[in-house]
Protein backbone atom coordinates (compact mmCIF):
# COMPACT_ATOMS: atom_id res chain seq x y z
CA UNK A 1 0.00 0.00 0.00
CA UNK A 2 1.65 3.17 -1.05
CA UNK A 3 0.12 7.11 -0.98
CA UNK A 4 1.07 8.39 -3.93
CA UNK A 5 -0.94 12.08 -4.13
CA UNK A 6 -1.77 14.49 -1.34
CA UNK A 7 -3.51 17.94 -1.91
CA UNK A 8 -4.69 20.22 1.14
CA UNK A 9 -6.69 23.35 0.45
CA UNK A 10 -6.74 24.66 3.36
CA UNK A 11 -5.90 22.42 6.57
CA UNK A 12 -4.59 24.01 9.75
CA UNK A 13 -2.00 26.04 9.11
CA UNK A 14 -1.71 25.18 5.56
CA UNK A 15 -3.25 27.43 2.78
CA UNK A 16 -2.59 25.30 -0.14
CA UNK A 17 -0.44 22.19 -0.57
CA UNK A 18 0.00 19.04 -3.46
CA UNK A 19 2.27 16.37 -2.81
CA UNK A 20 3.48 13.49 -4.76
CA UNK A 21 3.82 11.16 -2.51
CA UNK A 22 4.55 7.73 -4.83
CA UNK A 23 8.21 7.03 -3.65
CA UNK A 24 8.90 4.35 -0.87
CA UNK A 25 10.55 6.63 1.30
CA UNK A 26 9.59 10.55 1.82
CA UNK A 27 11.30 12.23 4.36
CA UNK A 28 9.59 15.94 5.29
CA UNK A 29 12.03 18.83 6.34
CA UNK A 30 11.27 21.86 7.76
CA UNK A 31 11.05 24.70 10.66
CA UNK A 32 9.03 23.59 13.53
CA UNK A 33 5.62 25.47 12.78
CA UNK A 34 5.82 24.50 9.07
CA UNK A 35 3.24 22.19 8.94
CA UNK A 36 4.95 19.02 8.74
CA UNK A 37 2.73 17.24 11.43
CA UNK A 38 -0.37 18.44 9.99
CA UNK A 39 0.48 16.67 6.78
CA UNK A 40 0.52 13.13 8.54
CA UNK A 41 -2.59 14.22 10.56
CA UNK A 42 -3.95 14.98 7.11
CA UNK A 43 -2.85 11.47 5.74
CA UNK A 44 -4.20 9.79 8.89
CA UNK A 45 -7.71 11.80 7.96
CA UNK A 46 -8.35 9.83 5.09
CA UNK A 47 -7.19 6.70 6.92
CA UNK A 48 -9.58 6.89 9.72
CA UNK A 49 -11.79 9.53 8.73
CA UNK A 50 -10.89 11.64 12.00
CA UNK A 51 -8.17 13.16 13.26
CA UNK A 52 -5.70 10.43 15.01
CA UNK A 53 -4.66 13.33 17.49
CA UNK A 54 -8.15 12.84 18.68
CA UNK A 55 -9.10 16.86 17.57
CA UNK A 56 -12.66 17.52 16.55
CA UNK A 57 -13.04 18.41 13.22
CA UNK A 58 -13.04 22.10 13.74
CA UNK A 59 -10.34 22.32 15.39
CA UNK A 60 -8.28 21.83 11.87
CA UNK A 61 -10.18 24.49 10.23
CA UNK A 62 -7.38 27.07 9.28
CA UNK A 63 -7.88 30.26 11.72
CA UNK A 64 -10.44 32.99 10.06
CA UNK A 65 -11.61 30.19 7.61
CA UNK A 66 -14.97 27.62 8.24
CA UNK A 67 -14.11 24.61 6.22
CA UNK A 68 -10.85 22.20 5.28
CA UNK A 69 -10.97 20.04 2.18
CA UNK A 70 -7.98 16.89 2.20
CA UNK A 71 -7.91 14.62 -0.88
CA UNK A 72 -5.73 11.63 -1.52
CA UNK A 73 -5.03 8.80 -4.04
CA UNK A 74 -2.84 5.37 -3.11
CA UNK A 75 -2.42 2.31 -4.38
CA UNK A 76 -2.67 -0.98 -4.03
CA UNK A 77 -1.14 -3.33 -5.48
CA UNK A 78 -1.99 -2.54 -9.80
CA UNK A 79 -5.12 -0.46 -8.50
CA UNK A 80 -5.33 3.01 -7.41
CA UNK A 81 -8.13 4.30 -5.38
CA UNK A 82 -9.17 8.16 -4.36
CA UNK A 83 -10.53 9.29 -1.08
CA UNK A 84 -12.07 12.69 -0.40
CA UNK A 85 -12.68 13.95 3.60
CA UNK A 86 -14.32 17.88 3.80
CA UNK A 87 -15.97 19.49 6.31
CA UNK A 88 -17.21 22.78 7.06
CA UNK A 89 -19.28 24.62 9.88
CA UNK A 90 -22.56 24.67 8.21
CA UNK A 91 -22.61 20.99 6.90
CA UNK A 92 -20.38 19.04 9.00
CA UNK A 93 -18.13 16.11 7.40
CA UNK A 94 -18.70 14.19 4.10
CA UNK A 95 -16.65 11.59 3.12
CA UNK A 96 -15.92 10.44 -0.34
CA UNK A 97 -14.61 7.52 -2.04
CA UNK A 98 -13.33 6.86 -5.69
CA UNK A 99 -15.57 9.76 -6.31
CA UNK A 100 -18.80 8.62 -4.67
CA UNK A 101 -19.76 9.88 -1.25
CA UNK A 102 -20.16 7.22 1.70
CA UNK A 103 -23.25 7.21 4.09
CA UNK A 104 -21.16 6.76 7.16
CA UNK A 105 -17.72 8.03 7.86
CA UNK A 106 -16.92 4.89 9.68
CA UNK A 107 -17.25 3.48 6.09
CA UNK A 108 -13.92 5.10 5.21
CA UNK A 109 -12.05 2.87 7.48
CA UNK A 110 -9.93 0.21 6.35
CA UNK A 111 -9.77 1.62 3.22
CA UNK A 112 -6.44 2.79 3.28
CA UNK A 113 -4.72 2.10 6.04
CA UNK A 114 -1.96 3.73 8.26
CA UNK A 115 0.27 3.44 10.94
CA UNK A 116 0.98 6.95 12.73
CA UNK A 117 3.61 7.85 15.70
CA UNK A 118 3.75 11.22 17.02
CA UNK A 119 6.05 12.46 19.35
CA UNK A 120 3.17 13.55 22.00
CA UNK A 121 1.96 10.05 21.78
CA UNK A 122 4.85 8.88 23.67
CA UNK A 123 3.67 10.68 27.02
CA UNK A 124 -0.06 10.28 26.81
CA UNK A 125 0.32 6.57 25.94
CA UNK A 126 2.59 5.91 28.73
CA UNK A 127 0.92 8.00 31.06
CA UNK A 128 -2.65 7.44 31.05
CA UNK A 129 -4.31 3.71 30.54
CA UNK A 130 -7.49 5.30 28.17
CA UNK A 131 -4.75 6.60 25.76
CA UNK A 132 -3.35 2.87 25.07
CA UNK A 133 -7.36 1.78 25.28
CA UNK A 134 -7.65 4.13 22.00
CA UNK A 135 -4.42 2.50 20.92
CA UNK A 136 -5.86 -0.51 20.16
CA UNK A 137 -9.52 0.53 19.36
CA UNK A 138 -7.91 2.62 16.47
CA UNK A 139 -5.67 -0.90 15.35
CA UNK A 140 -8.54 -3.07 15.62
CA UNK A 141 -11.06 -1.20 13.71
CA UNK A 142 -8.67 -0.82 10.90
CA UNK A 143 -8.07 -4.47 11.25
CA UNK A 144 -11.16 -6.03 11.83
CA UNK A 145 -14.35 -4.50 10.61
CA UNK A 146 -16.58 -5.93 13.17
CA UNK A 147 -14.54 -4.26 15.79
CA UNK A 148 -15.75 -1.09 15.15
CA UNK A 149 -19.52 -1.84 15.04
CA UNK A 150 -19.27 -4.13 18.34
CA UNK A 151 -16.93 -0.79 19.57
CA UNK A 152 -19.95 1.65 18.32
CA UNK A 153 -22.55 -0.80 19.62
CA UNK A 154 -20.79 -0.94 23.04
CA UNK A 155 -20.31 2.87 23.39
CA UNK A 156 -24.05 3.40 22.65
CA UNK A 157 -25.28 0.85 25.70
CA UNK A 158 -22.76 2.31 28.29
CA UNK A 159 -24.30 5.31 27.72
CA UNK A 160 -27.76 4.58 27.97
CA UNK A 161 -26.34 2.32 30.90
CA UNK A 162 -24.78 5.25 32.69
CA UNK A 163 -28.62 7.16 32.04
CA UNK A 164 -30.26 4.04 33.74
CA UNK A 165 -27.66 4.17 36.77
CA UNK A 166 -28.07 7.82 37.44
CA UNK A 167 -32.11 7.65 37.24
CA UNK A 168 -31.81 4.58 39.88
CA UNK A 169 -29.42 6.48 42.18
CA UNK A 170 -32.05 9.08 41.78
CA UNK A 171 -34.84 6.57 42.68
CA UNK A 172 -36.32 7.13 39.44
CA UNK A 173 -36.04 3.78 37.16
CA UNK A 174 -36.84 0.26 38.29
CA UNK A 175 -33.86 -2.14 39.58
CA UNK A 176 -35.15 -5.17 38.29
CA UNK A 177 -34.18 -3.49 33.95
CA UNK A 178 -30.43 -3.55 35.67
CA UNK A 179 -29.90 -7.27 34.44
CA UNK A 180 -31.81 -6.15 30.68
CA UNK A 181 -28.52 -3.76 30.19
CA UNK A 182 -25.97 -5.78 31.69
CA UNK A 183 -27.00 -8.04 29.21
CA UNK A 184 -27.26 -5.68 26.23
CA UNK A 185 -23.27 -4.76 27.48
CA UNK A 186 -21.93 -7.83 28.15
CA UNK A 187 -22.22 -9.09 23.90
CA UNK A 188 -20.46 -6.10 22.32
CA UNK A 189 -18.32 -6.05 25.17
CA UNK A 190 -16.86 -9.22 25.63
CA UNK A 191 -16.23 -9.40 21.59
CA UNK A 192 -14.24 -6.27 21.96
CA UNK A 193 -12.60 -7.73 24.92
CA UNK A 194 -11.43 -11.11 23.39
CA UNK A 195 -10.38 -9.15 19.71
CA UNK A 196 -7.83 -7.58 22.39
CA UNK A 197 -6.36 -10.02 23.81
CA UNK A 198 -6.31 -12.18 20.62
CA UNK A 199 -4.37 -9.16 19.07
CA UNK A 200 -2.08 -8.54 22.21
CA UNK A 201 -1.13 -11.98 22.13
CA UNK A 202 -0.04 -12.24 18.25
CA UNK A 203 1.44 -8.82 18.44
CA UNK A 204 3.41 -8.94 22.24
CA UNK A 205 6.47 -11.27 20.37
CA UNK A 206 6.81 -8.97 17.53
CA UNK A 207 6.71 -5.38 19.95
CA UNK A 208 9.37 -7.73 21.77
CA UNK A 209 11.52 -8.82 18.75
CA UNK A 210 11.57 -4.73 17.93
CA UNK A 211 12.59 -3.48 20.84
CA UNK A 212 15.07 -5.96 21.01
CA UNK A 213 16.85 -4.30 18.19
CA UNK A 214 16.66 -0.94 19.51
CA UNK A 215 18.38 -1.82 22.87
CA UNK A 216 20.49 -4.43 21.55
CA UNK A 217 19.15 -6.95 23.51
CA UNK A 218 19.95 -5.31 26.74
CA UNK A 219 16.20 -5.05 28.01
CA UNK A 220 13.25 -6.98 27.03
CA UNK A 221 9.81 -4.94 25.97
CA UNK A 222 6.63 -6.30 26.44
CA UNK A 223 2.66 -5.44 27.50
CA UNK A 224 0.13 -6.55 30.05
CA UNK A 225 -3.50 -6.91 29.58
CA UNK A 226 -5.23 -6.37 32.70
CA UNK A 227 -2.38 -7.55 34.74
CA UNK A 228 -1.31 -10.18 32.77
CA UNK A 229 1.36 -9.95 30.21
CA UNK A 230 0.13 -11.56 26.89
CA UNK A 231 2.89 -13.66 25.11
CA UNK A 232 2.89 -15.63 22.04
CA UNK A 233 3.57 -18.76 24.87
CA UNK A 234 1.22 -18.21 27.57
CA UNK A 235 -2.15 -20.18 27.84
CA UNK A 236 -4.87 -19.53 24.81
CA UNK A 237 -7.40 -16.43 24.95
CA UNK A 238 -10.49 -17.81 26.97
CA UNK A 239 -13.87 -18.25 25.07
CA UNK A 240 -15.79 -15.12 23.68
CA UNK A 241 -18.71 -17.34 26.27
CA UNK A 242 -16.38 -17.73 29.40
CA UNK A 243 -14.82 -13.47 28.34
CA UNK A 244 -18.90 -12.48 29.09
CA UNK A 245 -19.24 -14.65 32.12
CA UNK A 246 -16.02 -12.71 33.62
CA UNK A 247 -17.20 -9.69 32.32
CA UNK A 248 -21.51 -10.18 33.40
CA UNK A 249 -19.98 -11.06 36.95
CA UNK A 250 -17.97 -7.72 36.94
CA UNK A 251 -20.97 -5.39 36.39
CA UNK A 252 -22.51 -7.23 39.25
CA UNK A 253 -19.89 -7.25 41.79
CA UNK A 254 -21.23 -4.33 43.13
CA UNK A 255 -24.63 -2.53 42.47
CA UNK A 256 -24.32 -0.01 45.19
CA UNK A 257 -21.20 1.25 44.36
CA UNK A 258 -22.49 1.87 40.81
CA UNK A 259 -25.63 3.48 41.61
CA UNK A 260 -23.55 6.34 44.22
CA UNK A 261 -20.94 6.82 41.12
CA UNK A 262 -23.66 6.99 38.69
CA UNK A 263 -21.76 5.40 35.77
CA UNK A 264 -20.22 1.90 35.09
CA UNK A 265 -17.28 0.82 36.81
CA UNK A 266 -16.21 -2.13 34.96
CA UNK A 267 -15.52 -2.95 31.63
CA UNK A 268 -13.39 -2.78 28.29
CA UNK A 269 -14.03 1.31 28.43
CA UNK A 270 -11.82 0.60 31.96
CA UNK A 271 -9.69 -2.27 31.04
CA UNK A 272 -5.67 -1.64 31.68
CA UNK A 273 -3.41 -2.03 29.14
CA UNK A 274 0.07 -1.36 30.18
CA UNK A 275 3.74 -1.54 28.86
CA UNK A 276 6.93 -3.20 30.60
CA UNK A 277 10.54 -3.13 30.45
CA UNK A 278 12.32 -6.01 32.10
CA UNK A 279 8.71 -6.82 33.77
CA UNK A 280 8.46 -3.24 35.35
CA UNK A 281 6.12 -0.46 34.14
CA UNK A 282 8.06 1.42 31.47
CA UNK A 283 6.02 4.57 32.24
CA UNK A 284 8.25 4.52 35.78
CA UNK A 285 11.65 3.19 34.84
CA UNK A 286 12.05 3.99 31.18
CA UNK A 287 14.12 6.99 30.20
CA UNK A 288 12.47 9.14 26.83
CA UNK A 289 14.48 7.33 24.79
CA UNK A 290 13.57 3.90 26.08
CA UNK A 291 10.25 4.72 25.90
CA UNK A 292 9.84 6.24 22.41
CA UNK A 293 11.62 3.08 21.66
CA UNK A 294 8.88 1.11 23.09
CA UNK A 295 6.09 3.15 21.69
CA UNK A 296 7.68 2.73 17.67
CA UNK A 297 8.20 -0.98 18.42
CA UNK A 298 4.47 -0.82 18.91
CA UNK A 299 3.70 0.80 15.55
CA UNK A 300 6.09 -1.48 13.93
CA UNK A 301 4.25 -4.38 15.80
CA UNK A 302 0.73 -2.57 14.45
CA UNK A 303 2.29 -2.46 10.97
CA UNK A 304 2.57 -6.17 11.20
CA UNK A 305 -0.55 -7.42 12.47
CA UNK A 306 -2.63 -4.40 9.39
CA UNK A 307 -0.42 -6.71 7.12
CA UNK A 308 -1.32 -9.80 8.43
CA UNK A 309 -5.48 -9.45 7.85
CA UNK A 310 -5.64 -7.18 4.66
CA UNK A 311 -2.71 -8.96 2.88
CA UNK A 312 -0.88 -5.45 2.97
CA UNK A 313 1.42 -2.94 4.68
CA UNK A 314 0.05 0.13 6.02
CA UNK A 315 1.42 3.13 4.88
CA UNK A 316 4.08 3.87 8.16
CA UNK A 317 3.71 7.70 9.26
CA UNK A 318 6.56 8.65 11.92
CA UNK A 319 6.15 12.75 12.91
CA UNK A 320 9.61 14.10 14.49
CA UNK A 321 11.17 10.69 14.98
CA UNK A 322 14.62 11.00 15.68
CA UNK A 323 14.39 13.24 18.29
CA UNK A 324 15.31 12.23 21.73
CA UNK A 325 16.69 9.26 19.97
CA UNK A 326 20.52 8.63 19.97
CA UNK A 327 22.77 7.35 17.27
CA UNK A 328 22.04 3.60 17.71
CA UNK A 329 18.52 3.42 18.31
CA UNK A 330 18.18 5.90 15.17
CA UNK A 331 20.45 3.66 12.85
CA UNK A 332 18.22 0.65 13.96
CA UNK A 333 14.95 2.51 13.29
CA UNK A 334 15.87 3.47 10.18
CA UNK A 335 16.71 -0.81 9.71
CA UNK A 336 13.31 -1.64 10.78
CA UNK A 337 11.92 0.79 8.52
CA UNK A 338 13.52 -0.40 5.31
CA UNK A 339 11.46 -3.49 5.95
CA UNK A 340 8.23 -1.37 4.83
CA UNK A 341 6.79 -0.45 1.58
CA UNK A 342 6.07 3.05 2.31
CA UNK A 343 7.65 5.31 4.98
CA UNK A 344 6.79 8.76 5.40
CA UNK A 345 9.16 11.26 7.60
CA UNK A 346 9.18 14.71 9.38
CA UNK A 347 12.02 16.22 11.05
CA UNK A 348 13.43 19.57 11.27
CA UNK A 349 17.09 18.42 9.71
CA UNK A 350 18.13 15.86 8.17
CA UNK A 351 19.86 13.34 11.09
CA UNK A 352 23.78 13.44 10.91
CA UNK A 353 23.97 10.05 10.10
CA UNK A 354 22.45 10.65 6.57
CA UNK A 355 19.36 8.65 5.78
CA UNK A 356 19.42 5.56 3.34
CA UNK A 357 18.83 6.41 -0.48
CA UNK A 358 15.05 5.32 -0.57
CA UNK A 359 13.78 8.41 1.00
CA UNK A 360 12.91 11.76 -1.36
CA UNK A 361 13.92 14.66 0.54
CA UNK A 362 10.60 17.20 0.75
CA UNK A 363 11.54 20.52 1.89
CA UNK A 364 8.89 22.82 3.10
CA UNK A 365 10.07 26.63 2.05
CA UNK A 366 9.26 29.38 4.90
Amino acid sequence: MRIRRLQLQPFRNIDSLELDLGVRGALIIGDNGRGKSNILEAISYLSLGKSIRGARDHEAVPHDGTWFDIRGAWEVGEQEHQARVVYSGQDGKRVFMDGAPLPRVSDLVSQFQTVHFAPEDVALVLQFSAQRRRLLDILLSQAVPAYLQNLQRYNRVLTQRNHFLRQLGQRRADPAERGVWDGQLTEPGAAIRRARMEALVEIAPVLSSCYSGFSTGRERAGIEYQGVELTADGDDVPSLDAVQEILLQELRADPTKEERAGHTLSGPHRDSVGFTLDDSPAETYGSQGQLKSVLLSWKMAESRFLESRSGHQPVLLLDDVFSELDETRSRQLLLLADDFEQVVLTTPRVPSQGMPSRFEHIELSS
